[in-house]
């Protein structure tokens, strides 16, 4: 008996239209709808470049401002074992890789673990672990600048890169 070994997992539907959706790629979408499903939450419908429809939860991108008929641009985040695929759209602000300036709201100490909070683009509060326990005694700056490390369900994944005056 012998078996063949994929590099990718085979779907139809989504391996055999015109393009072949893979994780980590952009591909264009076009919002279709927003609906609400059984388990009472808000859904867009993404119609992908091959026909198919997606859906993509909306609570994670209320700030993005997508509206029916637009066209947004998505990576394919994961497909599971049963060939659902999950999208990030890209940030209407900032892009993974850039360094970006926040202001630092707060400092605090969370079971004993440093976590700088900062102001992001919509007003929202992220946190920030800080691994350098020696220099929160003298954080008197008011901004921060740090990287995009990723971006996970519209939430910013940042790293500190230096303080700012």
């Amino acid at each position: 008996m012998s078996f063949r070994i994929s590099t990718f997992m085979q779907y139809p539907g989504y391996t055999s239209g015109k393009v072949i959706l893979s994780e980590g790629e952009w591909f264009p979408f076009i919002i279709h709808n927003l609906v609400k499903l059984q388990d009472d939450e808000w859904y867009y419908v993404l119609q992908d470049v091959n026909g198919l429809k997606h859906f993509m939860y909306a609570k994670y991108y209320e700030n993005y401002g997508f509206k029916p008929g637009d066209e947004i641009s998505c990576k394919i985040d994961r497909i599971n074992c049963t060939g659902r695929i999950y999208l990030e759209p890209k940030h209407p602000y900032y892009s993974v890789g850039e360094m970006y300036d926040f202001e630092l709201l707060n400092v605090s100490d969370f079971n004993n673990e440093i976590v700088l909070i900062v102001k992001g683009f919509f007003e929202n509060r992220i946190e920030i672990p800080f691994l350098n326990m020696m220099k929160v005694e003298i954080i008197e700056e008011k901004m921060v600048r740090c990287i995009v490390k990723s971006i996970k369900k519209g939430q910013l994944i940042l790293e500190i890169h230096s303080f700012c005056a």
